[in-house]
């Protein structure tokens, strides 16, 4: 017991830099001229998966309820160059723990899955950069990387 007290104690800081980079990321352009952003927190989450549960969607219920925050970040005008490069720096460093799990390309729009699996939570990041969108998405939680794209099918009512 002491010794996996020691190991939460060593890994929890490492943990902790990491998400507060993301988080420093998305605060940065959240707030910046030329961006629309959008933050789904986790009461928002546990609403949407008890109305998923209620429509008899146990599945997309349980992903939601496992999701800690989703945070969106688009570009309206502002320095694509920049914000990608601030985006790609986040993914990249040494210590972040990112791993690149699909690219694709089409007409210069471009998208990056990257993904960090932490101890209980896992976090992935998805960024698309062209020039017909430049936007980076941040999920963070517990979560099957194939129910991900579940997210997708959500669609709001006009």
């Amino acid at each position: 017991m002491k010794r996996i007290l020691i190991l939460i104690l060593l890994v929890m800081p490492v943990l902790a830099r990491a998400q507060n980079t993301s988080r420093e990321f998305f605060n940065r352009y959240a707030q910046a001229d030329g961006f629309t952003s959008v933050q789904l927190e986790r009461k928002m989450m546990r609403m949407m998966s008890r109305q998923a549960a209620e429509k008899g969607d146990e599945k997309l219920a349980e992903l939601l309820d496992g999701i800690q925050y989703i945070r969106i970040v688009a570009l309206n005008g502002g320095d694509a160059e920049q914000f990608v490069r601030d985006a790609k720096a986040l993914v990249s460093e040494p210590d972040s723990g990112f791993q690149l799990v699909m690219s694709e390309g089409e007409a210069k729009q471009t998208t990056q899955f990257y993904l960090r699996n932490e101890y209980l939570c896992s976090e992935l990041l998805m960024l698309t950069s062209g020039p017909r969108e430049t936007v980076v998405v941040n999920i963070y939680g517990t979560f099957d990387l194939q129910q991900v794209a579940r997210l997708s099918t959500i669609r709001p009512k006009h």
